[in-house]
């Protein structure tokens, strides 16, 4: 079995605490412009999370992009 796969305290602090910050101003400022509810904005993240889904047919090209990076 894989190990599953944990960030650094450098990336934890760096680059991730970095996009979750940029994600989260956008998302209210998303939701000040549509004047939407937070199901809105929820349910807009699902559709965003389903595409790095594990099963879904981006995450497999990005692993075949990764795994056969001369073919691109």
């Amino acid at each position: 079995m894989t190990e599953k796969w944990q960030p650094t305290q450098d990336q934890q602090t760096g680059p991730i605490s970095r996009v979750f910050d940029f994600f989260t101003e956008e998302l209210n400022e998303l939701q000040e412009e549509l004047d939407c509810p937070d199901e809105f904005i929820y349910d807009f993240l699902e559709v965003i999370r389903n595409r790095w889904s594990p099963d879904s047919c981006h995450a497999k090209a990005r692993q075949n992009k990764r795994d056969n990076p001369d073919a691109y």
